[in-house]
C-alpha cells in the first residue's frame, strides 16, 4: 500500500510538472499520426508487450516457481487452461502480465509524446524534424522484442534454449524397445498394481546419514519402505536412499506420469505447440505411436482407474490416461457428481490429500471387488509448490510449512498403506511408490550444496 502511494505521487508529479510546462509554452504539439503512423505505432505497441511480457513471465516463473525448464515451459504453453489453479493465473495477472502492461503502457505514453510534440526553447516556436515516424517506429519496436526475447531467455537460461532446439540424442535410437512389439509373459494368476505418483517427493527430504540433505529425516515411512520393506530401485548405496535422475519431457507432472509409463519424453516436437494435439480428447490424438503401461495391462483384461483430487484434464492427463489405457478417471468433477464434496468447494488444486486418501479406499475396494486385476494409478497434490498445503491438523514440527506438508504427507502414505495391508486384495498387489519429479519450490533448497544429488 506505501509503494502504491508512493507511485501515485510520483506520477502526480509528473503529471503536474508536465501540464506546468506545456502551459508556459515549452512544449508544442507539432503533428498529428497519418494513417501509416497509426499502424507503425500500433505495432510498436504489440512488439513491445510481446517484449516486456516474455521477459517479465520468463522472470516470473523462474523466480517464482524455481526448478522449472524450458520444455516444461513449452509444454505448459501448449495447454489448454482447464484445470489450472486459479491461484497461478491470478499470480500471473498480477505479477508478469500486469508489469507488462504498465511498462507498456508507460512507453506508449512517451514515444507519443516525443513523437508528436517539440520541445521549444522560445515559446511557440518548435524545432522542426523530419517525418520518418513509421521507421523509426518499426525500429524501436524489433529493438523492444528483441530485448526482452533476449532477457527472457538470459532469465531461462541459454543453454537450456539451445538444447531444446538445437541438440540431439541418440538414446531412443540405440536403446528404445517398443512394448508393442515385445512378447510380453504374465503368470497365470496376475498381481494387481497400486502406482501412486507422490507430488514433488525426493530423496533429498530425508537426513544427511542416509544420502538425503536435511538434519532431520521429514520422510521416516518413505525410507523405511525404501530400505527394509521393499524395493529400492536407486543410484546409492547400501543404506541409503536416492532415485531416478530428472530429465526434459520428464519433469513436471504431466509429462513424468507419461514418461514413467511409456519410457518415452513428453514434450512438443521441435518447439512446435501443437504437432501432437496435446490436450485433445479426440481419441488417438495425444501422443500417437506411444504404447503404455496402461496399454499393456488393458490387454491383460485389467480394471484401471486414475485417481486424484486435482482436475484431470490439466495438462492433458485425461486424454493420455483414457487413450492409452482406457482408465475409469476419477478426479475432482467426479467428486463432486459423486457429491463427496460440496458443488463449490475447492481447496489447493480441487480437494486436499486427507479427502483424497480416503475417498480412494472405497474406490479401491470397489475395484478390488471385481473378477479382474486391477491397476489403481493415484496422485497426491499436498506437497505442489509453493509451501504445500497445510490444514490446522498439519503439525508444525520443523516451524516451516513446506517441511510439516512433507512429514504429514508421509504419514498419510504409511496410514493409506497400513490399511492396505488389512485388505484381502494385499496380498496379490504390488504397490509403486514414485516421486513425479524434484520439487519447484522456490526457496526451499536455496542453500542447498551445489554438488548434492
Amino acid at each position: 500500500m506505501v509503494l502504491c502511494v508512493i507511485a501515485a505521487l510520483v506520477l502526480y508529479g509528473i503529471v503536474l510538472l508536465y501540464l506546468f510546462i506545456s502551459n508556459r509554452g515549452y512544449i508544442v504539439r507539432t503533428s498529428h499520426f497519418n494513417k501509416r503512423q497509426w499502424v507503425a505505432f500500433f505495432f510498436l505497441m504489440l512488439f513491445i508487450f510481446a517484449g516486456s511480457l516474455i521477459y517479465t513471465g520468463s522472470y516470473w516463473t523462474m523466480h517464482d516457481m524455481g526448478n522449472v525448464r524450458f520444455d516444461q515451459i513449452v509444454y505448459i504453453m501448449s495447454q489448454p487452461l482447464r484445470g489450472t489453479d486459479p491461484a497461478q493465473i491470478r499470480k500471473f495477472i498480477v505479477d508478469p502480465l500486469f508489469s507488462a502492461i504498465c511498462f507498456t503502457s508507460i512507453s506508449i505514453v512517451i514515444v507519443y509524446s516525443l513523437a508528436t510534440r517539440q520541445f521549444s526553447l522560445k515559446k511557440n516556436k518548435p524545432i522542426k524534424k523530419k517525418k520518418i515516424l513509421s521507421p523509426v517506429f518499426l525500429l524501436l519496436g524489433v529493438l523492444m522484442f528483441s530485448s526482452g526475447l533476449s532477457l527472457g531467455i538470459r532469465e531461462i537460461g541459454y543453454a537450456d534454449v539451445k538444447a531444446y532446439y538445437f541438440e540431439d540424442t541418440e538414446i531412443y535410437d540405440n536403446n528404445y524397445v517398443d512394448p508393442a512389439d515385445v512378447d510380453l509373459q504374465f503368470p497365470k494368476e496376475k498381481r494387481n498394481l497400486v502406482y501412486i505418483f507422490l507430488e514433488s517427493m525426493e530423496s533429498s527430504y530425508a537426513d544427511k546419514s542416509i544420502g538425503g540433505n536435511e538434519d532431520e529425516n521429514l520422510i521416516p515411512n518413505l525410507t523405511d519402505f525404501a530400505l527394509n520393506e521393499g524395493t529400492q530401485f536407486s543410484n546409492a548405496g547400501p543404506g541409503e536412499i536416492g532415485g531416478m535422475m530428472q530429465i526434459p519431457g520428464a519433469n513436471q507432472t504431466a509429462s513424468s506420469m507419461v514418461s514413467q509409463t511409456s519410457g518415452a519424453p513428453l514434450r512438443a516436437s521441435n518447439g512446435v505447440l501443437d504437432v501432437n494435439n496435446y490436450g485433445m480428447e479426440e481419441p488417438g490424438s495425444f501422443f500417437p505411436g506411444a504404447y503404455s503401461l496402461g496399454e499393456v495391462l488393458e490387454e491383460e483384461n485389467y480394471n484401471q482407474m486414475l485417481f486424484m483430487g486435482s482436475q484431470a484434464e490439466f495438462a492433458g492427463r485425461k486424454a493420455y490416461f483414457q487413450q492409452h489405457g482406457n482408465y475409469d478417471i476419477r478426479d475432482y468433477h467426479w467428486a463432486q457428481e459423486q457429491e463427496l464434496i460440496p458443488e463449490d468447494y475447492y481447496e489447493w488444486w480441487g480437494y486436499e490429500d486427507e479427502k483424497l486418501f480416503d475417498f480412494a479406499k472405497d474406490s479401491l475396494t470397489e475395484i478390488a471387488d471385481e473378477d479382474e486385476p486391477f491397476n489403481f494409478t493415484m496422485l497426491t497434490a499436498d506437497t505442489h509448490y509453493e509451501d504445500g498445503y497445510a490444514t490446522d491438523e498439519t503439525p508444525d514440527l520443523f516451524g516451516d510449512q513446506y517441511s510439516n506438508v512433507i512429514h504429514d504427507s508421509d504419514e498419510k502414505i504409511k496410514e493409506f498403506i497400513d490399511w492396505m495391508k488389512t485388505q484381502p486384495f494385499y496380498e496379490d498387489t504390488t504397490v509403486v511408490l514414485v516421486g513425479d519429479h524434484l520439487t519447484m519450490d522456490s526457496d526451499f533448497f536455496e542453500d542447498i550444496d551445489p554438488n548434492y544429488q
